[in-house]
């Protein structure tokens, strides 16, 4: 078997073969070369009708090798400046970037700590928070049969009005109840609603706007407007 390089060679007699023109020690082992290579066979018998024309062909009336384009020279130099002139402007662009860095590194390190210590002295020297507000817990009183509260109801006064967080179980379930405020006119301001889950214990948050001086009492009521439960706010 014919090694890859012996075998390129071999093939590169070709040409010569067809014209007659090969040395006789190389033509005997193309010869044998060719009686084990089909390859080599099917293209030298489409070289062996060539032969003919190309013994007519005056060698010494060939063109030489072909010249590149007179304009090749100049886009190849061109190129080249092109290239040198970017990777200047790299150069440059990465020579300001080292600069910035040396200065806006120590900058944004100083800014930082100037933050820092803001924060620390306004820590330190802002005044106290403001006092916490006057919670209250005041029991509930039941109106219905089968509704249980677990504990008293947590009133705690906002600027903007009044919160009672209870929990309690025995609302019917699926039902829906309100919460209202009442104030010492008569008049009602709603706090939210709730449905009821059964004897499961929920927690309701309920919020009014009303302020916690001017309210006078706190109720649930149900669908038909029966107060369900109530918790008396007395005046703070």
């Amino acid at each position: 078997m014919t090694d890859a390089g012996t075998h390129r060679e071999l093939r590169e007699m070709l040409g010569l073969h067809a014209l007659g023109a090969l040395p006789e020690a190389d033509a005997v082992r193309l010869r044998a070369h060719l009686d084990g290579c089909a390859g080599c066979r099917a293209e030298l018998a489409e070289l062996a009708p060539l032969a003919g024309d190309l013994r007519l062909v005056d060698p010494a009336r060939l063109p030489g090798p072909p010249a590149p384009p007179r304009a090749l020279g100049e886009r190849v130099l061109g190129a080249v400046r092109e290239e040198s002139v970017l990777r200047a402007a790299r150069e440059r662009r990465d020579a300001r970037r080292g600069r910035l860095r040396a200065v806006l590194v120590p900058v944004a390190a100083a800014a930082a700590a100037a933050v820092l210590a803001g924060g620390l002295t306004y820590g330190l020297t802002r005044p106290d928070p403001a006092p916490a507000v006057a919670v209250e817990r005041l029991p509930l009183t039941v109106v219905v049969e089968g509704v249980r509260a677990a504990g008293p109801a947590v009133v705690v006064p906002h600027t903007w009005g009044v919160e009672v967080t209870f929990e309690a179980a025995g609302f019917e379930e699926g039902r829906t109840y309100r919460a209202l405020v009442r104030t010492e006119d008569g008049a009602t301001s709603p706090a939210g609603t709730f449905l009821g889950v059964g004897a499961r214990e929920l927690t309701c948050d309920m919020q009014a706007a009303v302020l916690r001086q001017d309210a006078t009492a706190f109720e649930v009521v149900d669908e038909s407007g029966a107060t369900v439960l109530t918790l008396p706010l007395p005046r703070a």
